[in-house]
């Protein structure tokens, strides 16, 4: 499993937009796809990262 996160500091990060087109293009890639977030460790503030894991999932064969 890989991660797509944001650099911790970095004042630009990925929006919203950005994380979906990245799902868009993984999952027409072939990959598994899940956006969610993590709270920073450490930070006393709760402060988020937002995250796009990915993954190759076995196909599956559907017999007709």
């Amino acid at each position: 499993m890989a991660i797509i996160r944001n650099v911790r500091g970095g004042t630009v990060g990925l929006n919203e937009e950005d994380r979906l087109m990245i799902a868009r293009l993984l999952v027409k890639a072939g990959y598994a796809v899940k956006i969610g977030y993590r709270t920073i460790p450490g930070n006393a503030k709760g402060k988020k990262e937002y995250i796009v894991e990915y993954w190759e999932e076995k196909e599956k064969k559907i017999e007709m």
